[in-house]
Order: structure tokens, then sequence, then C-alpha cells
């Protein structure tokens, strides 16, 4: 056999002074930044008022390493969270967060703050604290303001993928305050087009800008030939908001965090030196009993930041005017007994009956009403949750209490109910001459993802055992 000539390769001999640099090179890359564990993926916009909220930002960077953004969450994200924002790590419990609680992650409260300082370390990023509103909004103590579902805007979503450009979500959008895209002068949608139902704020399988729901592409609507009118008063009313939120941001970028105490000594200051308590009420829709709330230190409410913008805007003035005392527009409205914008609040306010809140709330924890939850209550008493904590502690937390027993042992009675049917598929299968594997019991199971509770497995195990199948289990 002959032998096949090999070929030969040119070692090239480096001089003293390139392998000196190289050497050198090396060193000064030993001394760089540890890489991130995850991308460092920029946000959109981010520093202007069209800036990415953060939960769009864990839904792109999910895509971005090429998982769904809930399984990142479960991987990379719930290790790292303390016992006051623990969330279980399993795709159920993450499934029923995205689908509306995780949407406290874009708000201004500790959820939203830890969140982003897990991401800020993760991506070695230091600008994602400004993807929530807690880099807008400052300290404001409200729950009010975001929105349960995410909304969009069909034509920004199909000029971006024209584009080329990432579809994402503004923060703006996920505040109940603005309802409209003031760049197409169109509303914001709220349901899909094609399944007609709302989006989860984390996705589980579909890309950004697709229902979270039936995967159809968001950017186009069908009206029907039907078109939803918006008047000159809503275009300018949500272009005040835009900008007075565009103002309380520049302020927390440039200076530090918006702090509220300012704005409320100072228009209470005001209030006072008028005496127009009653007058303002007219002014702005809001009843005084409500107003003198805001202002009283033994029985303080703050409002929501809607309802705040709400009662600036017939003011003429801006929140950040409010805190820099820049108060002349409020003065001369207050003077001249004209709004200087139509008031906005239609909405009711109702003054508290304590009797007849007592009434309702001992007469479900007396077993004489049918059970409700603490929300239940409140909407029947046309009151919020934490109005109704507020005047009774006590009564709240037995509801609470007595609420979560309920579902406790529903929850129990349900996993009874999954073992017996568990047994029954076994027993029938068996009889079939199918073997009863874990797979084939899942799938024919009424609920094939609680097939993973420890319950309902140990009663497929006994199945097994029962009918003589891996005696050894």
């Amino acid at each position: 056999m002959r032998r096949t000539g090999q070929s030969t390769v040119a070692v090239k001999i480096l001089h003293p002074s390139i392998i000196h640099h190289e050497a050198q090179t090396i060193l000064h890359l030993s001394n760089a930044l540890p890489r991130s564990r995850l991308y460092g993926l920029v946000p959109c916009e981010v520093g202007t008022v069209w800036g990415e909220s953060l939960t769009s930002y864990l839904n792109r960077l999910g895509w971005r390493h090429g998982i769904s953004p809930r399984t990142l969450v479960a991987q990379e994200i719930v290790p790292f969270l303390d016992s006051d924002h623990w969330l279980d790590s399993s795709l159920d419990s993450i499934g029923k967060f995205s689908c509306g609680l995780a949407m406290s992650l874009n708000g201004m409260g500790s959820f939203a703050k830890h969140w982003s300082t897990i991401l800020e370390r993760l991506t070695t990023r230091a600008d994602l604290y400004q993807l929530t509103l807690r880099s807008w909004v400052g300290d404001l103590q409200s729950h009010r303001s975001l929105r349960e579902k995410p909304v969009w805007c069909s034509t920004c979503y199909t000029e971006w993928k024209d584009k080329h450009l990432p579809i994402y979500q503004p923060l703006i959008w996920m505040l109940q305050s603005v309802t409209i895209c003031t760049k197409h002068n169109q509303r914001l949608e709220d349901h899909c087009p094609h399944c007609k139902k709302q989006q989860s704020v984390i996705a589980g399988k579909t890309l950004p800008g697709y229902c979270t729901q039936c995967a159809t592409w968001l950017g186009t609507v069908d009206r029907g030939g039907t078109t939803d009118k918006i008047t000159d008063e809503t275009v300018n009313w949500q272009k005040w908001v835009l900008r007075a939120l565009d103002e309380l941001r520049s302020v927390d970028i440039s200076s530090s965090i918006v702090r509220w105490e300012r704005f409320f000594a100072n228009l209470v200051a005001c209030i006072q030196a008028k005496g127009t308590f009653t007058q303002l009420a007219k002014l702005t829709g809001v009843p005084r009993q409500v107003l003198y709330r805001w202002f009283t230190s033994t029985d303080r409410y703050t409002p929501s930041l809607e309802t705040i913008f709400e009662f600036c805007y017939a003011c003429g003035v801006t929140p950040l005017q409010v805190m820099a005392n820049d108060l002349i527009s409020l003065e001369r409205a207050l003077q001249d007994g004209v709004p200087h914008q139509t008031p906005r609040s239609h909405r009711s306010f109702h003054l508290l009956n304590r009797e007849q809140c007592l009434e309702l709330m001992q007469a479900v924890l007396n077993g004489q009403e049918e059970l409700l939850s603490l929300r239940q209550i409140a909407l029947r008493l046309g009151h919020g949750a934490s109005t109704l904590r507020y005047h009774f502690p006590q009564e709240c937390a037995l509801i609470t209490q007595q609420a979560q027993e309920y579902r406790r042992q529903r929850g129990e009675r349900h996993i009874v109910q999954l073992c017996n049917e568990v047994r029954q598929i076994v027993v029938a299968l068996h009889a079939q001459g199918i073997y009863p594997s874990h797979s084939r019991v899942r799938m024919l199971l009424s609920k094939p993802t609680f097939m993973r509770v420890p319950e309902v497995q140990e009663a497929w195990r006994e199945a097994r055992r029962n009918l003589g199948l891996d005696s050894k289990l």
C-alpha cells in the first residue's frame, strides 16, 4: 500500500516584541469586567417618554436567549427572589403570575424594584430601573395606576415590523390614564381581534407583537368597518398626560426620586390660605370630603396617579409645577371660578357608610350571606378593598382568612377527586390490556397538569401496585 503524502503546516516565528504585545493584551483582557449571566439587551427608547416597560424587556430578553420568557423567569429570576417576593418555580405557578399579577413589575412597589435589581445584576446593565414607574413617579403610594392587562397600538406594531425594529411595549401603555396612541391618534387595543381575549403580561409561547392566547399578529385590527372617533378634547388630554409624565421622569433622572410630600404640602397651603376647599371641589369635580382627606394626617388618603392628573389638568398646572410651588394658574382658576380645562373625572365618589359595611361583612362572617371575597364585598359596597382594610382591619383580616380556608378545602376536595379519577383510569386501561404508564394516564386525566401533584402521583403508583404492576414502587 502506497504511503500518501502528508501536508505540511507552516509555522511562523513571531518577533519577541509581538509576543510581548500579545501578552500585554491578554493581561489587559484579564482585568476586563466579568461577563454577564444574561445578554445585556439594550432597552427600547430608554430615557424617553416612550421608554420600554420592564415586562416588555423581560419578554424580549427571553426570546433573545431562545427560550420562552416564562422559562427564563423560572430558571434565572426565581432563584434570586427573597422570601418577601417568593414565586414558585413551576411553570403553572409562573403562568398564573404572568397572566395578571406580573403587571406590578412595572409599578412603584417593592416587586418592581426587586426584579429590576435582579435583572440589572444578571445583565450588568445599570438602567433597567428606568423601565418601572418608580423612576417616573417616585414614592407615590398608589396601587391603582397600572392596568390589569397589557394594551397596544396596532399601527405602531405594524410600523415597527415593516422597519425591522424591535416590537415592544412602552411603559406609558401600562398606565390606566393613557388610553390612546398620540402618535397615530387611535385608541389602544386591549383584546385580540381574532380570539377576543386579553393578553398575558409575560408571554408563554409567542413572540412580541403576537397574541399570547392564539398567536395571531396584533398589528392588524379588523373593526368591521366601524371606527371609534377620538375627540380633540381627548387628544389634548392625552398629550397633557404625556407631558406631565415626561416632566416627572426628567426630574428623577436629573436629580433624585420624586417626593410627593411637596405636592400635597404646597397644595394644602394654597387652599387653606384661600379657604377654597368647596370652590376647588366644584372646579375639579372631586367632592370636598374626598379632597379634605388628601391633606388630613388622621385620615390620610393617597389618590391614584390618574386622579392627580385629572385634578391638575382641570386646575391648569402639572404635578411638577405644584411641587415647585408654581401655582399661578391654579390661583387664577380659583379667583375666576372657572376651570382651566373641563374636568375629566366623571367617576362617582361615595361616602363610607360604616353601618352598611359592617352589616354586610358580619353577615358574610356569620354565614348569613354567601361566601364572598374581600374584593367582591368591596364591589358590592361601591368602595375599594384598600378603603375597607383601612376602616375595618379586623373584619377584613377575618374575611381574608375565611376565603383562604375555603380555597384550601376546595383544593383538597379537588385533589381527592383527581386521585379517584386516576385510579379509575389505571383500572380501565389495565382491563383493556393497555399499560397504564404515567404519560398515558396523564393524557386521559381531566386536568393533565395536576398529574405532577404528589398526591395524584401516589394514587397512580398505588393503583398500579394494587394491580400487581411495579411492585417495587
